[in-house]
């Protein structure tokens, strides 16, 4: 029984060990990825420029801005990262807003644990895209079952998943509401 023990023990901390190791080695390929993954996001908002650049602009804690250049140094707008709580659980989206800050150049959900083949459907392109365009001093709603009116800033609600729908507009909503004055008074 104490070799048995003892062996479990020797087994235990070895593996601990490997782990911790590995975790180690593999902390700056992680976090290059995790980089290389939000700049993609970042120039998808904006029509998929690579060449792009971002820069971080101090914000609160829930709700982090970013400016972006293109590589010509025209000013591409501003994204902003922004949460909401879906049926799932939390839901990150970037939402790309002009330099002029009155229309949303295009969103892109950066994580989420919503219903695959339901509330999962955020990620479509044919969802993303009935954001292009809208003004963003007008609140957005959202329509079931009908043709949504762009002129008054509605899109339609993924059949099925009418909270993930909800907290997407109404995170998009609030969170623009903070946002963009943020980003004026740095103008000032």
């Amino acid at each position: 029984m104490r070799k048995l023990l003892i062996t479990l023990t020797l087994v235990m901390i070895l593996s601990g060990l490997v782990l911790a190791a590995t975790f180690q080695g593999l902390t700056d390929r992680i976090e290059e990825n995790r980089v290389a993954a939000l700049n993609a996001s970042l120039a998808a908002v904006f029509g998929g420029d690579a060449d792009a650049t971002f820069a971080e602009l101090p914000g609160s804690d829930e709700t982090t801005i970013y400016e972006g250049t293109a590589a010509n140094g025209t000013a591409l707008g501003y994204a902003v990262r922004l949460p909401a709580q879906g049926y799932g659980g939390q839901i990150t989206l970037l939402v790309g807003l002009g330099p002029d800050l009155r229309s949303i150049r295009g969103i892109e959900v950066v994580e989420h644990i919503e219903t695959p083949g339901l509330g999962g459907r955020i990620t479509e392109t044919e969802f993303r895209e009935q954001f292009v365009g809208l003004d963003t001093q007008i609140d957005l709603s959202y329509v079931k079952n009908i043709e949504p009116n762009a002129d008054v800033n509605e899109v339609q609600a993924i059949s099925g998943a009418t909270i993930t729908s909800s907290a997407i507009v109404t995170g998009i909503n609030e969170g623009l509401a903070q946002a963009i004055p943020a980003i004026e008074g740095r103008a000032e």
